[in-house]
């Protein structure tokens, strides 16, 4: 399922400046970059200005004549739908017009006429699908969802239209995320189904370049691409970073730290970059809890010394960036490695603050891969669409067009562009966005406790993975299990 991506996206820009600068697309100049992306990540487009050079990203339907209908996408108030989806008019921002020309292209192509509606809350789109489906209405076409909300529930009602059985579809296209076929694909039912119409979303770190320089440590570049960035190594680095700033002798939001990090979802990501998921699929395609081995306790350990051992590390609680309560900026350069998500270092774009992006680290050096868990939502169909054939045909070329016109777009110009300051970063997140992974444990979690043990036990400074797991072990396994059967009778009726 995983595998690396070939080429960076320098490169990509570069054969993008090539192709633009020679107006020429003849297949003499077509490049391997997009092929470097496995199928079940959502990166870069190997498109500019509506060159498409890989039959694999191409829209291979129908050009179906709809006269005119109206197509409804519901979504949730939630900051990744809310800026990056829709745009109401094209205002010379390269993203927000590739935003603009994606719904515009759509609506030409199938002459239809898109609405989008968008409701309170990411708590919202399950009890709106449930509505449609028992009053027989057809007020929306498809919902976008958050990530784990409403997920079990739209599973257990059965209220969702299954995406295997949907015409007008061709999964063996790249810009459909085969993660999502792997692992919320159950004995083919597939309620959820994400192509590159919805972003990825995972979390990564960034470094003060400055810093690295003071301390004279080494090349963070250097040691992710030789394969060894690893906790220990992160760690190892973060001990030679901490300063009493205003010298009262308590080690507080003044200071001077190796590690900043949000001690809660966040952490979740650091045990999955350790290739620890919550659950295991057995051969029979169930799954067991897969927690409490002697590699999650001793990750647990690895981050215990990282953030208590020492004072390297500086943790703030959720949502302290919104609220007052303690917490540090990245860009107060009082952080050597920060935990950081998107939408936080877009707003370095305004400084001149000089840092650089990295993945989570690996468990040890013999981990293969770098590991991103993929926190962006997924595309529902109501039970009882009305025309299905409209409903795979759209959202087959939304997946291709926002591989043609938008994702060059996000990629190109508002990362590698706006946020990563080298071309080093964009190597970086060739490498984060090249093996972001949606995942059953995740996505039908209802937020439980063993999807959170690493944050829980770590927020009470314990490394007791043993007492955590056996005291919510059994009724987290029947939660699953219950999503797991309702999959299985679903696909069966």
């Amino acid at each position: 399922m995983k595998r690396k991506m070939c080429f960076t996206l320098t490169f990509l820009m570069a054969a993008m400046l090539i192709l633009l600068s020679c107006g020429n697309s003849d297949d003499s100049n077509e490049s391997d970059v997009i092929n470097s992306l496995d199928n079940n990540s959502q990166g870069v487009s190997d498109s500019q200005e509506g060159i498409v050079k890989d039959i694999a990203y191409e829209y291979g339907g129908e050009q179906i004549d709809f006269n005119g209908e109206t197509f409804t996408i519901l979504y949730p108030q939630w900051a990744l739908y809310e800026e990056y989806y829709f745009a109401e008019e094209e205002i010379g921002d390269a993203v927000n017009d590739a935003l603009y020309r994606r719904i515009k292209n759509t609506e030409e192509f199938f002459n239809i006429n898109i609405q989008v509606r968008d409701v309170p809350s990411i708590d919202s789109i399950e009890p709106e699908i449930s509505r449609e489906v028992m009053a027989g209405t057809n007020s929306f076409d498809i919902a976008l969802t958050h990530c784990i909300s409403g997920l079990s529930n739209i599973v257990s009602k059965n209220i969702a239209y299954n995406w295997a059985n949907m015409p007008n579809v061709d999964y063996s296209k790249k810009y459909w995320n085969q993660s999502v076929m792997e692992y919320l694909n159950i004995n083919g039912y597939m309620p959820f189904v994400a192509n590159d119409f919805i972003l990825p979303d995972p979390c990564f770190l960034t470094f003060s370049k400055d810093l690295i320089k003071q301390y004279d440590l080494e090349d963070p570049y250097a040691i992710v691409k030789s394969g060894n960035w690893t906790w220990d190594k992160l760690t190892e680095m973060a001990k030679q970073v901490s300063q009493d700033l205003n010298g009262d002798g308590i080690f507080d939001e003044n200071d001077l730290y190796g590690f900043v990090g949000e001690l809660d979802w966040m952490f979740i990501n650091a045990m999955y970059a350790c290739n620890q998921r919550v659950l295991k699929k057995e051969a029979d395609g169930s799954f067991i809890l897969d927690v409490n081995t002697q590699k999650t306790q001793t990750m647990i350990e690895k981050f215990y010394n990282l953030l208590f051992v020492g004072n390297q590390t500086f943790t703030y609680e959720y949502n302290s960036r919104a609220d007052g309560r303690p917490f540090i900026a990245f860009d107060s350069g009082r952080a050597l490695f920060y935990m950081s998500v998107p939408n936080h270092v877009r707003e370095l774009r305004a400084t001149e603050f000089d840092f650089g992006i990295l993945p989570y680290p690996k468990f040890d050096k013999n981990q293969e891969e770098y590991i991103s868990l993929n926190w962006a939502g997924t595309i529902c169909a109501p039970l009882n669409i009305d025309n299905p054939e409209k409903v795979g045909a759209v959202v087959e070329y939304l997946g291709a067009v926002s591989r043609e016109i938008v994702l060059p777009a996000y990629f190109d110009i508002l990362l590698t562009g706006k946020l990563a300051r080298d071309d080093e970063s964009a190597a970086m997140l060739d490498i984060i966005y090249g093996n972001s992974i949606y995942d059953f444990g995740l996505n039908f979690s209802g937020f439980n406790d063993l999807l959170y043990l690493v944050p829980r036990l770590l927020q009470n400074e314990s490394t007791d993975v043993a007492s955590f797991y056996e005291s919510r072990a059994h009724r987290i396994q029947e939660q699953y299990d219950r999503i797991y059967e309702a999959f299985i009778v679903n696909s069966e009726g």
